[in-house]
């Protein structure tokens, strides 16, 4: 009697660990807690919208609210339709033009105050050089970009509310395109047209042109190392006047007072024009009598003897508009 009793009770003793094992397999398994951190969700991709200039041979992408305008020729602004103050400028440049972009980016910036300094952020180009001039309550950065497409970057932003990284936002996207001009495929010009005598040029982009007083204009990439002064002759003049007065200058500007006299004979507008030329302390000047087609004076300036031919290119394009 005693034994079955003890063989009942290991039974049901069985019986009751077998439902207690059976009720942990079959309960619900916890579910994992949400990490919250990682369900973070990853910040919206930037909506920026492809637009091209009708100024200058290349395309950007903007961010919302901002917009691209022709400022004169040659250069572009972008500018934020209710932030005025704030704004970045782009000017294509030639590429011979990086091998100067050193001291070109260095005077621009002392244009702005003498108290400009080299930048020491970090900009999204390879190569750039960059100088940030500080006035009131503004901040000037001029970027001089030395890649394969060389060009300046000018933004105008605020010390306390600072647009940079905006601005450069869009300025990395910045990508030239093709030019379909016949006569100059490898290079892009505009054409200027003087308010101070009446004639209109092609003008490479990465120059400038402007009056620079009554009857003389100025084309130039920096205008205290590679210029040329265009000077139009009205009919009657004295071109023996000209001559001697441009064969003085010349011998005045020359560094042993030497002066070299040629007749061109390359390109059409130019060719059969009397050329003084001679070597100046640092570099040669020209100046061309032209009496034919287009009666004018061209005094230029260069460092080196291969940064005549641009402004000879440009010349050949000089057209009075009477």
């Amino acid at each position: 009697m005693k034994q079955r009793s003890k063989l009942l009770i290991s039974i049901v003793a069985a019986v009751t660990l077998l439902s207690a094992c059976n009720e942990q397999t079959t309960a619900p398994a916890k579910q994992p807690i949400e990490n919250k951190e990682q369900k973070k969700q990853a910040p919206a991709p930037l909506e920026l919208t492809p637009v091209e200039s009708t100024n200058q041979p290349f395309t950007i992408s903007l961010l919302p609210k901002f917009s691209l305008e022709a400022e004169e020729p040659g250069k572009d602004v972008v500018m934020h339709e209710s932030e005025q103050e704030q704004w970045m400028r782009i000017e294509l440049l030639p590429k011979e033009a990086k091998e100067q972009m050193e001291t070109y980016a260095k005077e621009r910036a002392m244009a702005v105050t003498e108290e400009a300094t080299p930048f020491e952020g970090t900009l999204p180009f390879e190569d750039a050089i960059v100088y940030e001039a500080s006035v009131d309550n503004s901040v000037v950065y001029i970027i001089g970009v030395t890649e394969n497409a060389p060009m300046f970057l000018t933004v105008f932003t605020k010390k306390g509310d600072n647009w940079l990284d905006t601005f450069m936002t869009m300025a990395k996207t910045i990508q030239r395109t093709e030019t379909e001009t016949s006569e100059q495929p490898n290079e892009s010009f505009f054409t200027y047209k003087s308010s101070n005598q009446p004639f209109q040029a092609n003008i490479l982009n990465g120059y400038q042109a402007e009056a620079v007083e009554p009857g003389k204009d100025m084309i130039f990439l920096d205008e205290e190392k590679a210029s040329m002064t265009v000077e139009l002759i009205d009919d009657g003049a004295d071109w023996s006047l000209i001559e001697e007065q441009a064969e003085q200058y010349v011998k005045a500007s020359s560094k042993d007072g030497t002066v070299e006299k040629v007749t061109w004979t390359k390109g059409t507008l130019l060719n059969g024009a009397d050329v003084y030329k001679s070597a100046i302390t640092d570099g040669e000047v020209y100046v061309f009598v032209v009496k034919s087609g287009t009666p004018m004076r061209l005094t230029i300036f260069v460092q080196q003897a291969d940064g005549l031919d641009p402004f000879l290119q440009m010349a050949e394009t000089i057209k009075r508009i009477d």
